[in-house]
């Protein structure tokens, strides 16, 4: 098998796994399922991936990955442009939309492995890690907004987190792309008065 065959294959199961957490949770993330979901010959998945917390890790990092992809991709949008507060919150808006509409599963699995991680340390230490990664990249654009503003990138972080959980979550209490937006809009500007 050469490398490209390899990486496919990975990459493959990798996806498969991150499907099978986000549609049927931690208990039905097996080797036997990801095969399955994958459409590859039993012992595939463990073949690559030898324990659970293994297959865990891989799409822990996927997520990781995949998310960073999304944030890079927010912040290009205003390197060198002057951000405003409604610029900001639409931005904020569209990837609360993709998580909870476009990525659902993606997100449900992303849910999963911060539950796995309440139960497992290293786990915990990995995401605590990529949230801080986060936090710093957010507090950073928050400053370009209003300098002393990126204090509060941990507290957009939660709004933004818990918009898209009550989107992904609560159907009946699913809030309008413009309300989404617009709330936002009010959070930013609550959150530069106090910086």
């Amino acid at each position: 098998m050469d490398v490209n065959s390899a990486t496919s294959r990975t990459d493959r199961v990798t996806r498969a796994a991150v499907e099978v957490l986000g549609l049927k949770g931690a208990a039905g993330l097996t080797h036997r399922a990801v095969d399955r979901h994958a459409g590859l010959p039993e012992g595939s998945t463990s073949n690559l991936f030898r324990t659970r917390d293994a297959l865990v890790g891989a799409v822990c990092r996927f997520l990781t990955e995949h998310d960073l992809a999304i944030l890079t991709k927010a912040e290009s949008r205003f390197d060198a442009v002057p951000i405003t507060h409604a610029d900001a919150a639409a931005e904020l808006a569209r990837i609360v939309s993709r998580w909870s509409e476009q990525e659902a599963v993606l997100t449900a699995a992303r849910l999963e492995i911060f539950l796995i991680a309440r139960r497992d340390p290293r786990l915990a230490a990995q995401l605590d890690q990529v949230r801080k990664n986060f936090r710093d990249r957010a507090g950073v654009w928050l400053e370009r907004l209003k300098p002393g503003a990126g204090r509060h990138a941990a507290f957009l972080m939660a709004v933004i987190e818990g918009l898209t959980a009550n989107q992904l979550l609560h159907a009946s209490n699913r809030m309008g792309g413009e309300e989404i937006t617009s709330s936002l809009e009010s959070t930013l500007r609550s959150v530069m008065t106090n910086a």
